[in-house]
């Protein structure tokens, strides 16, 4: 054979590939989307603090004002998902949590942990009167708003020592 014939063979050969690639790939590639499908990260001033989150949650003295409470707010459509812990379950992960700070597990005790009930709120009208019926309702434990800002300090604290 003649080297022009065999350069021209092998050249048609690799269009060939070449052209099956391209139309395998092609057929391969997922479906275009229109633009308004995407969704946008949600973005804001740099001066305006993120939103408060939309978990409100309740930390009794006892497991069984925790008990006495769970079904009516099982039952509130105000909430989904609520979740309880009892005093037992939450001393345990606080002892995991401070493992590394024992000064800190000499003072936990188990009677002194709370049992914490957490309401995930689905309720779209003005948290703060969410937050007062609460209060009125269950008098003894403590309801935290989700958006409070600590009044203690005006800048951060630090959680670990720090040395100079």
């Amino acid at each position: 054979m003649k080297p022009r014939l065999l350069v021209s063979i092998i050249a048609g050969i690799a269009l060939v590939i070449a052209g099956a690639a391209v139309i395998v790939l092609a057929a391969n590639q997922p479906p275009s989307r229109a633009n308004e499908t995407y969704y946008p990260r949600p973005t804001r001033p740099p001066g305006v603090p993120p939103p408060c989150e939309s978990t409100i949650e309740i930390t009794f003295a006892t497991d069984a004002e925790m008990n006495k409470a769970a079904p009516e707010l099982e039952n509130d459509t105000r909430f989904y998902n609520p979740s309880f812990v009892t005093q037992a379950q939450n001393y345990e992960r606080l002892k995991r949590t401070f493992a590394n700070q024992p000064e800190v597990l000499k003072l936990l005790r188990p009677e002194s942990v709370p049992a914490v009930a957490s309401l995930m709120v689905s309720y779209s009208g003005p948290q703060s009167s969410v937050l007062n019926e609460l209060r009125n309702s269950y008098g003894p434990a403590n309801v935290a708003d989700p958006c409070a800002v600590p009044g203690s300090s005006s800048r951060p604290v630090p959680t670990t020592a720090v040395t100079r």
